[in-house]
């Protein structure tokens, strides 16, 4: 008797669960590059955090963070996540858009210079290259000068491109430092060059955020809170369970160097928060190398839904405490 009984429980335990994912609505969300600070919205794709919770999460690879803004604009997408600049950048202009919650609120950049150079000073006189000017890119660069008591035109910034082109121009002699991250560091290294600085120990700037348009926020709370339920269960997991986090990362990354793929899960796991708040000072250091820093930082953030699921007591019973 008890055993049916316990049979009956289970039948209707995965009546329930089949009810939900039937229940969930779709929710596409786009993001701006393969690197490994995506890891906890893979992670919530391939394990389905945010489908439990009500919204059957797709999620497509959308390179750059202006044709990403684009598509949310234009209602292709449910949400977005990519750099935090380009938002404020649309938004400044009158765009429609809210960052609600921020994987990065530092630059997950290094600066990595060629084997003559050993420190920072030696910068001086020399070229730097970045993936174009204006981007995020340039205004760590400036962060780290600025800490070194240098100035800009201490030093020279060249458009080199993306990650395997600064790379290239690196190698090639176009360029004496750059702006690298994981599992590109690895290869750096490899090859003799030095890193000089992890950029984002310089100071906040908020960097790959989740951001809609204010319509959707209030039009599709519901779906939008089960996505970041979601989001915050990734993040935990990352936190939480390094091999199934590193056979994810593996997947997306194609990247078969283990050491590269681990190397890269160390550098961001430890970097994660467990709430993905925005930091305003972050905004405001954005806002202030985009020339819009007379701009109020809170009106471009709405962290209301964050707010509710903390209140609600969900990551603290994520964690345990």
């Amino acid at each position: 008797m008890r055993s049916l009984k316990i049979a009956a429980i289970l039948i209707v335990a995965q009546f329930a669960a089949s009810a939900l994912a039937a229940e969930a609505t779709r929710f596409l969300v786009s993001y701006g590059g393969t690197a490994g600070y995506q890891l906890p919205l893979w992670i919530n794709r391939e394990l389905g955090f945010s489908k439990k919770h009500g919204a059957d999460l797709e999620i497509i690879m959308i390179q750059a963070g202006t044709p990403n803004i684009q598509a949310i604009l234009g209602n292709s997408l449910q949400l977005t996540q990519t750099a935090a600049t380009s938002a404020l950048l649309a938004a400044t202009q009158g765009a429609p858009l809210s960052i609600m919650a921020t994987i990065e609120n530092r630059l997950p950049m290094q600066l990595v210079s060629r084997p003559e150079i050993k420190e920072p000073q030696q910068l001086r006189g020399k070229v730097i290259g970045i993936n174009r000017l204006g981007g995020s890119n340039d205004a760590a660069v400036f962060m780290a000068l600025k800490a070194w008591r240098m100035e800009p035109k201490d030093v020279t910034l060249l458009q080199t491109g993306g990650t395997a082109s600064r790379m290239a121009s690196l190698l090639n002699k176009k360029v004496d430092a750059t702006v690298q991250s994981y599992p590109e560091i690895i290869q750096a290294r490899r090859l003799g060059m030095n890193v000089l600085a992890d950029l984002g120990e310089f100071g906040l700037y908020t960097n790959t955020s989740n951001i809609v348009t204010r319509s959707s926020l209030q039009q599709n709370r519901a779906a939008i809170k089960a996505f970041l339920k979601g989001q915050i269960e990734g993040m935990h997991y990352v936190k939480t369970n390094k091999e199934g986090s590193v056979k994810i990362l593996r997947k997306y990354l194609q990247v078969a160097d283990s050491e590269a793929v681990d190397a890269t899960y160390e550098y961001f796991a430890k970097k994660l928060p467990r709430t993905p708040r925005t930091e305003l000072e972050g905004i405001r250091n954005v806002l202030n190398a985009i020339g819009q820093g007379q701009r109020n930082a809170a009106e471009f953030v709405d962290m209301s839904l964050l707010d509710e699921i903390e209140k609600e007591g969900f990551v603290q019973r994520l964690y345990g405490n």
